[in-house]
């Protein structure tokens, strides 16, 4: 992973990802995780855990197994109550392999990460790794958002300007903003097998509510804070690329509009599994 976050990391962006995990949680019918772990996990690890949402839930649902949060920023306290099973620890899993016995080939029953696209810049060698740490039937779960969105069910963002010069920007940087419709072959290419993928439907606004109810806080929350969010995103991957000031600032602005709420407008939200043989 890139040790530098690409969106300030901050108690403003710590309260925005509870947010968007309780209406990831929501959309999900609350299924959390959706590998099949069918035997007592004993140890199980959340990569780039953020405020630790995932991570305390894996602690709560297995309190015989050991449960690692991990991300580049220490997680932030006072948000909710850690299990006496759980441990954060601060630092870059794939460095972690290198060096901390804990983490050996063949010692995790679990390994699960959401949204790690802003700053992951080896993909097949990410899920390599996390593959490696799993036993024998260990399941892998990946998280991820593709940044293309549609229109009444119609790909709609391939002549938005800020969007091709952010996906041209993060691949010149390593990093695979379609990470979530890759996963299954970065899995593949890892060995796994029982690869399965689900897809759902992020709305830009409430226009889904009716017929799902369940994507009303997500989508209130993508209406409200992607565009923002992105404008982050652009400033910070196009630095050092040549764009200026003036130029930034109107991929901006076009990003603001784009990711406004609108009939019909969605993204989509990608969960991606993979078991060990």
């Amino acid at each position: 992973m890139d040790a530098l976050y690409t969106v300030t990391n901050n108690e403003t962006e710590y309260a925005r990802l509870e947010d968007q995990a309780a209406g990831l949680a929501e959309l999900m019918d609350n299924r959390l995780i959706h590998a099949p772990l069918q035997q007592p996990p004993l140890q199980l690890i959340d990569v780039g855990c953020g405020s630790g949402t995932v991570t305390r839930h894996l602690a709560s649902k297995y309190p015989i197994a050991r449960v690692y949060g991990i991300d580049l920023s220490p997680v932030p306290t006072g948000i909710g109550h850690d299990p006496p099973n759980v441990e954060f620890l601060v630092g870059d899993m794939r460095q972690m392999l290198k060096k901390d016995a804990r983490f050996v080939p063949g010692s995790t029953d679990f390994v699960f990460s959401r949204m790690l696209a802003l700053g992951m810049t080896d993909w097949p060698g990410y899920v390599r790794d996390m593959a490696s740490l799993l036993r024998s039937g260990g399941w892998v779960e990946m998280q991820e958002y593709t940044l293309d969105w549609y229109l009444h069910g119609s790909y709609c963002s391939a002549d938005w300007e800020w969007l091709r010069v952010l996906h041209g920007a993060a691949r010149e940087k390593g990093r695979d903003l379609r990470c979530g419709t890759n996963m299954q072959v970065y899995m593949e290419q890892a060995g796994l097998v029982d690869i399965s993928v689900k897809a759902y439907r992020v709305p830009m606004g409430t226009w889904l509510v009716g017929e799902r109810p369940e994507t009303k806080r997500i989508g209130e929350h993508a209406a409200r804070e992607y565009g923002v969010l992105f404008c982050q995103v652009v400033s910070k991957m196009l630095q050092g690329l040549g764009y200026t000031k003036e130029k930034i600032e109107e991929f901006q602005m076009m990003t603001l509009k784009d990711q406004a709420a609108q009939e019909g407008k969605e993204k989509r939200f990608y969960v991606t599994i993979g078991r060990k043989p």
